[in-house]
Order: C-alpha cells, then sequence, then structure tokens
C-alpha cells in the first residue's frame, strides 16, 4: 500500500544526478546554444574559472558537454571552448500552438482523449529519443526528459510519490483552455513512463500552487506486493 512506503521527502539522487551548482552550468550552456569559453560561462554563473573549469570537466567525461578548441586566424592562444551536447528545446512555435488550443480541439467532443493521446505519442518518441534500450528507470526518464523540456521537474516520495512541475512552458495557452494543456501533460508523462514501468500515472493536479503543478504516480499494485515481500523479515 501507498502508506507502507519509505517516508524520504526527496528521491534518493543516482550517481550520475548533478549537483546544483553543476547543473547551473549545464543550464546555461544549455540556454546559449552555442560553444562558449570558460571565463564566460564563469561569469554568468558566478563561479571562479577554475571552479568552472572543474564542473566542464566533469560535465565533459559524462558526455554532457563536448570540449573544442576555438579556430581563429589572430595570433594568440585559441580558446578552449565548451557546449552542451543537448540544447533547451524552445517553443518556436506558439502562435500555432495557440490557434490549434482556440480553434481545432476546441469544440472536439473527444477532444480530452485526442489531446491525451497526441500527449501519450510524444512522450513515446522522446523516451525512444533519450532511452532507447529502457535502462533507465521510468521515474528518472520522466524527471530528466520534463527537465530538457524546461519544466523544471522534482521528484518527491512524500506524502506521495509525486513529480512536481514548474514552470510551465505552455503558461501563455494555460488561460485559452487549461484542460487541453493539461491533457497534453497527462499523456506526455505517460509516455516517458512507458507501458512496462512499474509505476502509473494516475492523474494530474494543476496549480497546486500559483507556480506549480503535480503528477501523482502510484506503483502497479503486483510491484508494491512483491516490493512488500522482499522487505519482509524471514521467519525466525
Amino acid at each position: 500500500m501507498m502508506d507502507d512506503m519509505p517516508g524520504r521527502t526527496v528521491s534518493e539522487p543516482r550517481t550520475e544526478r548533478l549537483g546544483p551548482m553543476r547543473a547551473e552550468v549545464l543550464h546555461h550552456l544549455r540556454l546559449a546554444g552555442r560553444p562558449l569559453p570558460v571565463a564566460e560561462i564563469a561569469a554568468a554563473v558566478g563561479l571562479h574559472p577554475n571552479t568552472t573549469r572543474f564542473h566542464l570537466d566533469a560535465l565533459t567525461a559524462s558526455g554532457l558537454v563536448t570540449r573544442t578548441v576555438e579556430q581563429r586566424d589572430q595570433p594568440g592562444r585559441p580558446k578552449v571552448l565548451y557546449a552542451s551536447v543537448m540544447a533547451h528545446r524552445v517553443d518556436h512555435y506558439q502562435d500555432l500552438a495557440a490557434v490549434m488550443v482556440r480553434h481545432v480541439v476546441g469544440d472536439l467532443p473527444d477532444r480530452a482523449e485526442r489531446i491525451e493521446a497526441a500527449g501519450r505519442a510524444w512522450g513515446e518518441q522522446l523516451r525512444a529519443e533519450h532511452d532507447p534500450t529502457s535502462s533507465q528507470p521510468p521515474i528518472d526518464r520522466l524527471v530528466d526528459v520534463m527537465a530538457d523540456l524546461g519544466y523544471e521537474p522534482d521528484y518527491v516520495e512524500s506524502p506521495a510519490p509525486t513529480v512536481v512541475v514548474q514552470p510551465c512552458p505552455f503558461l501563455s495557452l494555460v488561460g485559452d483552455d487549461p484542460d487541453v494543456i493539461c491533457q497534453l501533460h497527462l499523456g506526455l508523462a505517460h509516455g516517458l513512463m512507458g507501458p512496462d514501468a512499474d509505476w502509473d500515472v494516475v492523474g494530474i493536479e494543476p496549480f497546486a500552487t500559483p507556480s506549480t503543478c503535480l503528477i501523482h504516480l502510484a506503483r502497479h499494485a503486483a510491484a508494491s506486493a512483491e516490493t512488500t515481500a522482499h522487505q519482509e523479515p524471514a521467519d525466525a
């Protein structure tokens, strides 16, 4: 049962989970979308260049950042440049999305099912791109991909397994039709988790606070029973 689960407030970080400063360095590179020298990155994130270089070397070793040498024709030592392997996805089609929300799905009687199915297909595509071998734990995959999409997600286990997301990249469209956007996110989460996950996406709670929405999760009954059985002490 849900009440029998450990009462940790935040999930244990994976060994490859980034610390806050290293994540900030990566975030800046992803927003920049171009190779940058150490000095520029250090100034942007407020770190000493040596500390910044330390984080960049670790990100490079993890395959999240590439390291190249500046090509220049002028005299002087070329700079070492760093770039994120994957840039933040920026929605360049906001106006088109608004039209779709207002005029295409607005009057369909089965619009909720259609939008959730579209979100699920979107999530399945992103899952295949991000984790083609399905080797990553489903919740970690959900959090990582949503972070790449700009949601700033955070997984918490207590009082119930939940992914807290903020801010919504589609916030400007929510006023037009919040149900459409929420159904899209519900399908997205389903698609990212995958059909073989031990977890279900049971719902979305829009604007649990003025700036956050909640994706509620629950373990499959069979998986919960198996976990409980493994945790029970053997008979003396």
